[in-house]
């Protein structure tokens, strides 16, 4: 006997997407990308399939969402780092000790993030979101350097920066996934702020 399936109100409900985007992101993962049609995200979630291509353009995009959640600790870090304080300094303080704990939301983001690699769809849909993470860094760094975030030079600096930290991301993902490994959360705030003083050529991670 199957559990009733308690449809998902996308009009009414905040975080109606999220919860469509993890049914996929776990049909996906159990059963492949491939063999996973719209009809069956739409069926698990109790709703009917032109109500799923009313909110998500594509199969593969209704995994953006659970994308989106995981990378949003990132992006609050950088939001919340003040302009008096270095990067290094300000992860420091508020580092957590021992291993990273992953999210139930952050380990479907992974396993998205890995599969794409081997689905061309599912990636595109991962550098969607990245592409709205570098937007978002350029508004963050733009206030840091004292300049227009639609200049030139903030935006190449953002890109540099979402793509050094998209790279860090893939390969995070890729070790945990195919071979477990949960790093220290010292070495991640360290690969970060690399990941953003290297992308920036140094201009980001100072204190302003």
């Amino acid at each position: 006997m199957t559990d009733r399936v308690v449809p998902i109100d996308l009009r009414r409900r905040s975080d109606a997407r999220l919860q469509v985007s993890r049914l996929a992101a776990e049909l996906f993962w159990r059963d492949g990308v491939s063999a996973t049609r719209g009809e069956d995200i739409a069926a698990a979630a109790g709703i009917a399939t032109r109500t799923l291509w009313r909110y998500f353009r594509s199969k593969e995009a209704c995994i953006e969402p659970v994308l989106v959640e995981s990378g949003r600790r990132f992006m609050a870090v950088l939001a919340a780092w003040p302009l008096n304080a270095s990067l290094e300094e300000f992860l420091e303080s508020s580092r957590q000790p021992g291993p990273v704990v992953y999210t139930v939301d952050d380990v479907r983001a992974m396993r998205m993030v890995r599969l794409g690699f081997d689905e061309p769809a599912l990636r595109s849909s991962w550098l969607v979101v990245c592409d709205d993470a570098e937007r978002q860094c350029a508004q963050l760094f733009g206030e840091r350097l004292g300049q227009d975030e639609t200049s030139r030079e903030v935006k190449q600096i953002a890109a540099s920066v979402a793509g050094a930290v998209r790279v860090l991301n893939d390969s995070l993902s890729v070790d945990f996934v195919d071979r477990g490994v949960t790093p220290d959360g010292r070495d991640v705030l360290g690969m970060l702020a690399r990941a953003v003083r290297d992308g920036s050529s140094g201009r980001i991670g100072p204190a302003v």
